[in-house]
């Protein structure tokens, strides 16, 4: 459960960062 947590606040931060720094 707490693996599954973290990957998807993981996948949400490689998308969000990018878009942060452009």
């Amino acid at each position: 459960m707490m693996v599954a947590i973290i990957y998807f606040i993981l996948k949400i931060l490689v998308i969000v960062v990018p878009l942060l720094i452009a």
